[in-house]
């Protein structure tokens, strides 16, 4: 009888080798382009507001189709991966982006930005649960969070490559400039990504039909594997996995923590990076020191996202998502009500929230892939995405229309600390209610 190896057992008990290694540095590329091209709009937004001759606020529109593309994205195209792979669903979903953002160098009214940006934003939303998902089924259990979020901080990296590309490019090519940048990196990557990116050796497992691809796939991790064996996941059948599963098996209430965690804190991530610099702008900054300070604040985003990832593993997971959300809070508080502060004081305050609302964003991801197991991680985290992503309409909406009026433009982010206390407490319960998404070992 053949030997049953289970990928779970040789991932785990083995270190990290250069085929994993390559398959995080590809998942962490497609969420930087992924990042890059969410955020281009919002550097460009007051650029684009005086050319077109609009009022302050009234480009919501743009920023919120694209954030309704991001969310039907990730709840019906993402979970696609269930079925046909990660691999296939990642590529694709580049090649479709990449190519949508070079149209919108067509856009001449808001109208034809909007649907571009709906457009785009499909794309968008199928590639970054799949690269995390991808990422996560290569990593240790004991290294997965530290994974997850490594790979996460791609899309705080390439919304400071959007921030450097506008601040750059902007003033002398004008701002469709940034979006030929947007649109070549993803297709460019999407050439490597065929070439280079694995499928999930747990995905292939599953499938009785991919059984020598999953033992090609396991050789790079365990080169010794010999031919009379069968690659096991252990798991509910693979291609079939569908929403309600989210629900069975004691599932539910982890799901619903999850969907209310993930609604708030993206409702405050976009709220925030959507109006930043046009909030800023409004405060008496120039374009240059608007993009320069949005630009720091996801460079603090970074930061917390690694320092939160390195301690996730050692002090839990649920914990420092929590911390992560308390600096959020305490940064959106100073930044709302302390009015006389300098830049520098300013773009340090502003660092400390994105420590917080990136951080705490990318620890929930982390969060996602241990609540589900293989064959429902694209679905379940695709799903939390889509949910997050309502709050990433509401959030930025309300507060365009908040802006277009007040008075004193920071004063808006006083209505982050609302969201934050929710997702905290969602986040508590789930650290109450979460069933570890680890596959038990199988051998022999």
């Amino acid at each position: 009888m053949p030997q049953a190896v289970n990928v779970a057992e040789v991932i785990d008990t083995r270190a990290v080798g250069p085929f994993q290694l390559r398959a995080f540095l590809l998942c962490a590329a497609v969420l930087f382009v992924d990042g890059f091209d969410v955020q281009a709009i919002t550097y460009v937004v007051p650029t684009i507001t005086r050319e077109w001759g609009l009022v302050r606020g009234q480009l919501w529109p743009a920023l919120t189709a694209g954030l309704v593309g991001v969310m039907l994205g990730a709840m019906f195209l993402a979970p696609l991966a269930d079925r046909v792979g990660r691999r296939r669903v990642i590529v694709s979903s580049c090649v479709a982006f990449g190519s949508l953002s070079l149209l919108t160098l067509a856009a001449d009214t808001l109208s034809s930005l909007v649907v571009l940006r709906f457009l785009t934003g499909l794309g968008l939303g199928s590639a970054l649960p799949n690269a995390i998902g991808l990422a996560s089924e290569y990593a240790p259990h004991k290294h997965r969070a530290l994974v997850v979020m490594f790979v996460g901080s791609g899309v705080s990296l390439g919304a400071i490559g959007a921030g450097i590309a506008a601040t750059q490019l902007v003033a002398p090519f004008g701002w469709r400039a940034v979006f030929v940048v947007g649109g070549i990196l993803p297709l460019v990557l999407a050439v490597l990504l065929a070439r280079w990116l694995p499928e999930s050796i747990r995905f292939a497992a599953l499938l009785p039909n991919r059984q020598a691809e999953a033992k090609r796939l396991l050789r790079k991790i365990k080169p010794e594997l010999g031919d009379d064996v069968v690659i096991a996941s252990h798991g509910a059948e693979a291609g079939k996995a569908t929403v309600l599963d989210l629900f069975a098996d004691g599932r539910g209430l982890a799901t619903v923590c999850l969907w209310v965690a993930f609604f708030m804190s993206l409702l405050n991530v976009y709220l925030a990076i959507n109006w930043l610099p046009t909030s800023l702008e409004a405060s008496g900054y120039t374009d240059a020191q608007a993009s320069a300070m949005t630009t720091l604040y996801h460079v603090g985003g970074v930061v917390g996202t690694y320092a939160i990832g390195l301690l996730m593993d050692r002090l839990g997971a649920h914990r420092m998502v929590l911390v992560a959300l308390l600096f959020a809070a305490v940064g959106f508080y100073t930044f709302a009500t302390a009015t006389e502060m300098q830049q520098w004081t300013t773009t340090a305050v502003l660092a400390l929230a994105g420590v917080g609302v990136i951080g705490g964003q990318v620890g929930a991801n982390a969060l996602a892939t241990m609540t589900y197991p293989v064959a429902m991680r694209a679905t379940g985290l695709g799903w939390a995405l889509g949910v997050g992503r309502v709050g990433s309409i509401v959030g930025p909406t309300i507060i365009g229309l908040m802006l277009a009026s007040a008075a004193d433009a920071r004063s808006v982010y006083l209505w982050c600390l609302a969201p934050i206390t929710v997702g905290m407490i969602a986040i508590a319960l789930l650290k109450r209610r979460t069933m570890p998404a680890r596959e038990p070992v199988t051998v022999g």
